[in-house]
């Protein structure tokens, strides 16, 4: 009797605790987040809050004031980094502990609320053994650190190819233009790992990079590059990039990589000659909407096909006897059919 009565006083003190300690949490939270906004509008000064901030709550600080580093330009982002400076060297102090999560967690925040003299420290952390370290020290550093670390980026990149290469591309277009010469050069080096290249290749289109549409066009171009790439995906993305970048003269290049072996590299220059293309690749096309083993190439080349202007193919398969009729239908117009 006795013991239950204990066990449930233990379970009610413990649920009182939780709560009271929640509600604490809750209120220094909201008497943060006041004084930041007063700080950001000029009202108050950092120190006037930084001060009131025990070293022992530093961690809960930065916590709260993490989404504003993400959401705030100019004057203002100068004036969360002020709010941040003095518990920099906390974070530094992070950054050698044995534990992966809380220096992952270290080298995220250094790079959201450090400035450009941290660099060092997370060029440092691209050498972790821990790869989920190694991935946040990249985005970090690629935001703090500028276009001159974009070789120091690319040289772990090859340890990051689990990693959704939309993250990595986001990171390396943040680089800016003054990234896209060290870009160009990595995707046109052969030495470098296929991984690499395809990142480089979609962060370059995504900075609308013309000049890497002639490196790309020369490794489409080059047989060496044919017979070593083993990687579908590197041939695919030199493919995008040229299809949003590149011009009708690239188009005969192109029509070359439709008889691809690998269905990736056939699906993407089919799609690519709908923007590079002329109304003279109605047989090629065609053919791919008729014959291709795969259903998805047969899909992008009925859609070039329309992009291009050119629907007698499909109008010709529409009336046959054939498992792509209905396909072809699906893509004609009333008017068409």
């Amino acid at each position: 009797m006795l013991l239950s009565v204990g066990l449930a006083a233990f379970a009610f003190g413990t649920r009182a605790w939780s709560w009271y300690q929640r509600q604490v949490w809750t209120q220094r939270k909201e008497s943060w987040e006041a004084q930041i906004v007063k700080v950001l509008g000029g009202d108050i000064s950092p120190q006037s809050l930084t001060a009131q901030v025990q070293m022992g709550h530093f961690s809960s600080f930065l916590e709260v004031l993490v989404p504003y580093a993400t959401s705030v330009r100019g004057p203002e982002r100068r004036l969360v980094g002020a709010l941040a400076h003095p518990f920099l060297h906390r974070i530094k102090a992070n950054l050698s502990s044995r534990r992966d999560l809380i220096r992952a967690q270290a080298a995220q925040r250094l790079g959201l609320l450090g400035g450009a003299e941290e660099a060092k420290f997370l060029q440092d952390m691209l050498d972790d053994p821990s790869d989920r370290v190694v991935e946040r020290a990249f985005h970090a550093l690629a935001r703090a650190g500028g276009p001159k670390n974009t070789e120091r980026l690319l040289d772990c990149l090859a340890r990051l190819d689990r990693v959704d290469r939309r993250h990595i591309g986001s990171s390396l277009v943040r680089l800016g233009e003054d990234a896209a010469p060290t870009l160009r050069a990595a995707m046109a080096d052969n030495d470098r790992d296929d991984f690499v290249r395809i990142c480089c290749a979609e962060a370059l289109q995504s900075l609308g990079d013309t000049a890497a549409v002639a490196a790309a066009a020369f490794l489409l171009d080059d047989v060496n590059f044919r017979v070593r790439c083993k990687t579908p995906g590197l041939t695919a993305a030199l493919l995008r990039l040229l299809m949003w970048l590149g011009k009708g003269i690239h188009g005969p290049l192109v029509r070359a990589y439709c008889h691809a072996p690998d269905p990736t590299v056939r699906l993407h220059a089919a799609r690519t000659l709908g923007e590079l293309g002329s109304p003279e690749d109605e047989v090629l096309l065609g053919t791919l909407v008729h014959a291709d083993d795969s259903q998805w190439v047969a899909v992008s080349a009925a859609r070039s096909l329309i992009r291009l202007g050119v629907t007698s193919p499909l109008r010709k398969l529409r009336t046959l006897d054939h498992p792509r009729a209905q396909l072809a239908s699906e893509f004609l117009l009333p008017s068409d059919q």
